[in-house]
């Protein structure tokens, strides 16, 4: 026989919308403590699908984030191409193949601040997905936070005002 405590806790698990969280180690350069803001953050607004992080094991600067990562429960996907936005287009092929497989994500997480993510996102918002972006400062596409809106779009280095709620209007608009 179930506990009642723990099966209300998995209703209230599975009622929370599912997301999905993409991250670019070459756009955005995620400590660990910000990596582990942005799941705990995530986490306590949604049910996290998945989470992956892209990167060139070439790139030693890279590897070295992926392994902090993985650390943390991220999926650690190596793109070794050279080809010009190699690692964005594993991302954003990724990201569709996701969302076209049940259960359906609700939310979609990038974490990234590079413009070649504009038409992934455009076609998300196109089908209903609500759309996240944290990128670094001074490096994000202004392209993408028009699309998204400032209420969607947030530097990573403002996530410790975020998860602490001092910013609770703006997250609770995040949940809904």
């Amino acid at each position: 026989m179930m506990n009642d405590h723990l099966a209300i806790g998995k209703q209230k698990k599975q009622s929370q919308p599912l997301a999905a969280l993409y991250c670019d180690i070459q756009n955005v350069h995620l400590t660990q403590k910000q990596a582990k803001l942005l799941l705990d953050f995530a986490q306590s607004k949604w049910r996290l699908d998945c989470f992956k992080a892209y990167y060139n094991s070439h790139c030693k600067n890279q590897l070295l984030a992926k392994n902090k990562l993985e650390e943390l429960g991220f999926q650690g996907v190596d793109v070794l191409s050279k080809d010009k936005n190699s690692a964005d287009k594993q991302l954003i092929f990724d990201c569709l193949k996701r969302v076209a497989i049940k259960p359906y994500p609700d939310i979609i997480i990038i974490v990234s601040g590079d413009r070649d993510f504009a038409p992934l996102i455009s076609l998300l918002l196109a089908v209903g997905k609500t759309i996240i972006v944290f990128a670094q400062r001074y490096s994000a596409s202004k392209k993408l936070i028009n699309l998204v809106g400032d209420d969607q779009f947030h530097y990573i280095d403002d996530l410790p005002s975020l998860f602490a709620g001092n910013t609770q209007n703006k997250a609770d608009r995040l949940s809904a």
